[in-house]
């Protein structure tokens, strides 16, 4: 049904919590485990202003890194995985990865934002849900005590 199965990550545990259930379909349906980071677009002249400097190479080896960490766990669980990343509006970018790699299942987790926060910091989540041609699986990402 599934030939991939595309987890969405952002260094952040709580969009880790999404790999298991990646896994777990994949293993079943024989899929190969996407994983996709996207940095998201720094204003040049905003950073300027802060006195400091967006270093696209230096970010995006450090993310490179991190993807190729979890793609060693993701094939010691003997499953095929592979890792990109893009560059721009997250869930824009997300939903693009999307139709670009064809027959897809997206597993991704939820913040949970709300109220300020989620005005902030708009919804990744919300959008790709509205927009991506996809079937999607949020989980419900929750911080450990």
């Amino acid at each position: 049904m599934y030939k991939r199965i595309l987890v969405t990550l952002d260094q952040s545990e709580l969009a880790e919590q999404a790999l298991p259930h990646a896994a777990a379909i994949a293993q079943a349906m024989d899929a190969v485990v996407e994983l996709l980071s996207v940095v998201r677009v720094v204003d040049d002249d905003l950073m300027r202003a802060a006195g400091a400097a967006f270093d696209w190479e230096a970010q995006k080896q450090a993310l490179q890194e991190y993807l190729d960490g979890i793609k060693a766990r993701v094939e010691a669980e003997g499953l095929r995985c592979t890792t990109a990343i893009r560059q721009g509006d997250v869930a824009e970018e997300i939903i693009r990865y999307c139709g670009e790699i064809g027959r897809t299942l997206v597993v991704m987790s939820t913040h949970g934002r709300s109220g300020l926060g989620r005005w902030v910091y708009g919804s990744v989540t919300d959008r790709v849900l509205r927009y991506a041609d996809v079937p999607i699986l949020l989980v419900r990402a929750t911080e450990e005590d």
